[in-house]
């Protein structure tokens, strides 16, 4: 039997055939502003208030622009939890091979016991430092291995070009098919206005949505509409 945990997202579970497959690795991809952030901050909150260890590492942003943005949602359980149950890292894409192959599996291990959600966000300024696609491949490879073994992880990918067209980008080719599941934020254009959806890819071991929902960022993070039409 194929074992779930929440997703934090209302309502992606009803989408998802009821929620993450424990120990897999989701691949999250979409463009700049689609909510791939909020998503990954829901998923992570919803291991907090379900006594899990989360962990956040970001090539981006730092610890005190996230806090910030968690609490605008509501979202206290980061602050209470920091270096506790929660633990933020900040690495740059030149740091990250080495992060990824050494410094994390010892991370992770220091904290084993309870299972773990972890959010990369986003992992594409590492792919660009690893122009060897079979370099590429053996390094992830080994690290969805590694994440799987600790938990539950939500990689986030950018997604550059058209973003009015369903179109996977050759470059990021290798993690959307070395992961399990392939969640897609994405921006419509129509009259004026971006109407942002959600559309859920590949999802192992679930009877899952082919469909595009979609989803308001409200005040208390993202809503998505399981049975309204786009437009």
């Amino acid at each position: 039997m194929v074992e779930r945990i929440k997703s934090g997202i209302s309502g992606f579970d009803a989408l998802s055939g009821g929620g993450m497959v424990k120990n897999s690795i989701i691949v999250l991809y979409g463009s700049p502003g689609a909510g791939k952030s909020i998503f990954s901050t829901e998923f992570l909150r919803q291991g907090l208030v379900d006594g899990e260890k989360v962990f956040y590492i970001s090539l981006e942003q730092d610890v005190d622009s996230f806090l910030r943005e968690a609490e605008s949602l509501g979202f206290n359980e980061f602050r209470e939890n920091l270096n506790n149950n929660f633990i933020f890292s900040k690495m740059s894409g030149h740091d990250f091979k080495n992060f990824l192959s050494v410094e994390l599996p010892k991370i992770l291990e220091s904290r084993k016991g309870k299972h773990s959600r972890i959010v990369v966000d986003p992992l594409t300024p590492f792919l660009w430092e690893i122009k060897d696609q079979v370099l590429q491949r053996q390094l992830l490879g080994e690290t969805f291995k590694m994440l799987r073994s600790f938990g539950t992880a939500l990689i986030a990918l950018e997604r550059y070009g058209d973003i009015s067209k369903l179109e996977l980008s050759e470059d990021l080719a290798i993690p959307i098919y070395l992961s399990d599941g392939v969640i897609l934020l994405s921006m419509i254009y129509n009259e004026n206005f971006y109407q942002k959806t959600v559309s859920i890819l590949k999802f192992r071991f679930s009877s899952h949505s082919s469909g595009m929902h979609p989803f308001e960022i409200t005040d208390k993070g993202i809503k998505i509409f399981q049975d309204q039409p786009v437009f």
